[in-house]
This record gives C-alpha cells, structure tokens and sequence, in this order.
C-alpha cells in the first residue's frame, strides 16, 4: 500500500531555501573560524615578533573587514533571490496532495510545478532540483485543476468546477488534446503537453476526418435526425465530412467540414435547418405524417399536405413524448418513429404548451378548475388537471391523454365543486415543496429531486442521455421526463436562450426543483446550496454545493419549473 503524504510536504521551494540558508550558515561560521584564528608565526619575545605581530594583526583586520563586506553583500543576494522566488516563482499549485505516491528509492519524485524554477536560483546552489511535471491517472494536486480548467477552454472537456482530480473524463480530455496536436497519445500531460496546453499554439478542440471516438459517433446520430447521414458509424470518412460541410452551407456556417464550436452549436439549436421535410414545404409524404399524427392525437388540424405552425407544432411534441430531440423536422429517426406501432400517444402534461394547452385550461375553467389561462402547461394546470380527473372517476396522472381529453370537451364534464379540492390558479405553484411527506408520484419537485438523487454516482459520458449514462444536458432532459415534464433534449446554450419557462436572473432567487444554467452546464437545484447534476470533472452524477466562486462567476439563469 501507498504511504499517504500530508499537505505538509516540503514544495521544492522550501527545499531550496533550506539548502540556501544551510550555505549561508556554514559560510559565516567560516568566516567566524577565520576571525578567530591566531596568527601562525612562533612566538618570541623579541622586537622583531612585536613588529612581525603588529603587520600581522593589521592584515587580518583588513582582510576581515573585506570578508565581512562580502558576505553582507552576499546574504542582500539570497534575500532579494528568495523575495523574487516567493513573490514569482512558486505558488500553491507546487503543494502535492495527499493521495500521490511516495518517490521512487531509483528515481527522484516528479513535482508538478507552474513554472520552472530560475536558472540563476540553480546556478546559487549545486544540488539539482527535479521540476519537470508528469500527472495522470488517479493523481490528485492543484494544478490538475489548471490542467482541467485549460482544458475546459479549449473545449476538450465539457465546462465545470474544475476539482483537481485527474479522473477518467480528465484523462479522454488529454488523450484528445494530444491526438490533435500530434502528441503521443498516452493521457499523461508530461511537460511537453502541459507547455503546448498553456501555450497560444492550442488548438481548440475539432473533430475532423480520421477522428474515430464516442463524439464523431455522437455527431453522426444528430446528422442521422437531422437527414444529412444514412448511418452511423464511429468513424469520420470521407463521408461524414460531405455530411457536415453540407449541413454547414445550409445552416450559413463556413463549410470546410470540421465539426468545432460553431457547428456543434447549430446541431442543437431550434433554428437548425434539416435535410428532412420542414415547415414551408408541402407534399403527399406530409399529408402521410399529417394523418399519423393526428390518430395519435398530436394534431388538431385537418391533414392537407402543407408543412405549417401547427405540422411543427404537432411534430414537437410528438418528438418530446418520444424521447426525440424537439426540433420540428421530420428526419430519418423521427419518421422511422412516427410510422411505427411504438409510438406514444399525445398526452398533455408539464412542459407542453401551445393551441391545444390554451383550449383544455380555456375548458378547464369554464368547468371551474381554473381561473385564467395561460397557455403553458404548468404545475397549476396539472393540479386542475388531477382534480377534474379525480371528480369524473378517471384514473388520475395529471396528463390529459385521449380518454381525459374525451371526457373534458363531452357534454358529460362534471363541474368543479367543493370536494373536488380548491380551485387552482394560472400562476405557478410548488407542488410537494411544502411541509409533509413527501410527495414523490407524478410531475413536482419532489419527484424531480428523488429521480436525480437515485442516479447519483452514474458514469459521466459527453452526449450520453441516460438512462445510466449521462451529461449534464442529458441528466436534467432525462430526469424531467421521467417525472412527465415534458421537454426535448437542450443543451445549456439552448436553456439559456429558453422562454419557456419562468426564468430566474439572480442566483439568490434560486428554489428547490429549479434548473441551472451555468456557462456550458446546466444542473438540478436540490435546496440548501446543493445542486445534483452530471459532472464532467467528477467523472459521474453528484450532489454538491454551488456555493462557490465558480458558479457564481458563470451563471447565466435559472428556470422554475413547477
């Protein structure tokens, strides 16, 4: 077993000034020694040993006297050194935590430092000072954190609390980083990585031909949704990269068939341009999908062929009940789930919004279960929603599916009376946020938070959707669904640009049950400072504060959902 070091270890730095002022200790008390010394010549009485003694004596004193300048002025030397060093050349990045192993008996330790230390440092002293940095695997220090946190720039890694820990996801990151650049791909940054990492020679990351990992695999399935690509491989050919640089014409994005920022943006935004049937185009295959849609109940309008507001309408929430990204577009994998016998039906339920929302709350009050109208598919509608269902003896979900929907618009309703439960209003409530037990059943904060806690410790994977797998943008799509909130994939640049729901702009007004969105994250608010989220730094899904500097310093918005 490891012998574990305490925090306490000696930084090269403390080394070096020990070893200084050990020289400068052994110079004086030679110095000292010398004053001392008596003169060497015999002892006599004579005049001529008087005389001799008096020269002596003169030549000693003139002789200490330079010494003692000397080394005065050599100690203002190693003083002004050690400032300089202290002020510049170390910081508490050269502190090694307690979790790596002791040194080598046949090899000196390699000490991850920021910087080397200087050359006329080393000149002063004799003895060699090892700073060569080398960190992988399982190591802990803090300028692991430097590492994640460059590495987080340059997009290699997904943005996060960078937590000093060189862990699985940190490691693909420099595996990455090194393929791009021509490194030896090895997921050790030695001190030809970390120079080049730190330099202005780094590249952002690109995934390009040749590439050959889980993102081009990521990527060729949105292209798949999107209709650009027939099949999904793993590998980028000559074939992807004719996917992208068409993809890139038709989204107005420079086509030169590298996959970088920009393009990754666009795949996932709402305004992406498809190869698949749109809004403005008609033909005989819409009306085919038209019909399809509305014996699933996801259409109210009369198929007619034509690509309108209520076809995208209908399709997006076709694809949100389907576990599909909601884009509005007919791909390969949305008409492949739309014809076949599996798909869901449409169901009403929180996060739906739109002509069909507005119609059953304008009915849900004309019955007395609400008192206005909004539009937006809420816990208050749910609540109404639950209390109609309960008074009309139907099984009660909160989501208005198609025997709900029958009985809400029939001559048959029965009105709200007392015992049905008080009235809901159009303004949001916290259901299950109050005292009690726990409410755990059916779409509300505490069915949210019991969902993310149970996947705490699930592997973090870039692009990974669930259902034990994850990133952050994944996490938050699958728990919501899970607890019928209705809501298609988005990545924490689209939740940003969200109007969907009540959006908070300052951390302090932020509740239990709300969604996060940081720079390039997005988490789950638990309550007490605490967030449950996939992390990339932590390789899993965790609960943890977001109580410090780094949250704050990135945050962007939150988003009340019930």
């Amino acid at each position: 077993m490891a012998t574990r070091y305490s925090r306490t270890r000696k930084t090269p730095l403390i080394r070096k000034l020990t070893l200084v002022r050990r020289s400068v200790t052994a110079y004086f008390r030679h110095i000292i020694g010398k004053l001392k010394k008596p003169g060497s010549l015999v002892q006599t009485k004579s005049p001529a040993y008087a005389a001799a003694k008096s020269r002596r004596s003169h030549t000693l004193r003139v002789k200490n006297k330079r010494r003692m300048i000397i080394a005065a002025a050599g100690l203002a030397a190693v003083i002004v050194v050690a400032v300089v060093l202290i002020t510049t050349g170390s910081d508490a990045r050269t502190q090694v935590a307690s979790t790596l192993d002791p040194p080598s008996e046949f090899a000196p330790a390699s000490i991850p430092l920021s910087t080397p230390a200087p050359t006329v440092f080393n000149a002063m002293i004799s003895v060699p000072v090892h700073t060569t940095i080398s960190v992988s695997r399982d190591m802990t220090a803090v300028v692991i954190a430097d590492i994640q946190t460059r590495l987080m720039e340059l997009e290699y890694m997904d943005n996060d609390e960078a937590d000093g820990i060189f862990g699985s996801v940190t490691e693909e990151a420099v595996k990455l980083f090194e393929e791009q650049h021509g490194l030896e791909v090895d997921g050790v940054v030695d001190q030809e990585d970390y120079d080049l990492l730190f330099s202005s020679d780094a590249q952002y990351y690109t995934i390009t031909i040749g590439a050959s990992n889980k993102d081009v695999e990521e990527l060729q399935q949105r292209l798949y949704e999107l209709g650009y690509m027939s099949q999904v491989t793993g590998n980028f050919k000559e074939q992807t990269e004719a996917a992208v640089k068409k993809f890139q014409e038709r989204n107005r994005l420079t086509p030169d068939g590298k996959v970088g920022r920009k393009t990754r943006e666009k795949l996932y935004s709402e305004d992406v341009v498809a190869n698949a049937y749109s809004y403005g185009e008609s033909s005989p295959e819409i009306q085919t999908f038209q019909k399809r849609l509305k014996s699933l109940g996801f259409l109210l309008t009369e198929p007619d062929g034509n690509f309108g507001a209520d076809t995208k309408a209908a399709v997006k929430r076709f694809q949100e009940a389907n576990g599909l990204i909601a884009d509005g577009h007919i791909g390969p994998l949305t008409k492949e789930s739309l014809m076949s016998e599996n798909a869901q039906r449409d169901a009403l339920t929180i996060g739906s919004e739109g002509q069909q929302v507005t119609r059953v709350q304008q009915r849900l009050k004309e019955l007395g279960y609400m008192s206005s109208v909004t539009g937006y598919f809420g816990s208050a509608t749910e609540k109404a929603v639950r209390n109609f269902q309960s008074t009309n003896r139907l099984g009660v979900d909160g989501k208005v599916g198609a025997q709900t929907l029958t009985r809400l618009f029939s001559s048959s309703a029965r009105r709200y009376t007392a015992s049905s439960g008080s009235s809901s209003s159009g303004s949001s409530s916290s259901s299950g946020s109050s005292g009690g037990p726990a409410n755990i059943t059916g779409a509300n904060i505490d069915s949210l938070i019991s969902v993310a806690e149970s996947k705490i410790g699930s592997r973090y994977v870039r692009g990974a959707k669930g259902p034990n797998q994850f990133d952050c943008s994944g996490f938050v799509y699958w728990c919501l669904n899970q607890v019928g909130v209705r809501q298609g994939y988005m990545t924490s640049a689209a939740w940003a640009k969200s109007s969907k729901y009540t959006k908070i702009t300052s951390m302090s007004d932020l509740r239990r049950g709300d969604i996060m969105v940081v720079r390039g994250h997005v988490a789950i608010v638990a309550g007490n400072g605490y967030v449950v989220d996939a992390s990339a730094s932590n390789g899993r899904v965790v609960k943890r504060k977001y109580t410090s500097d780094w949250w704050s310093r990135n945050f962007i918005c939150g988003f009340r959902i019930f």
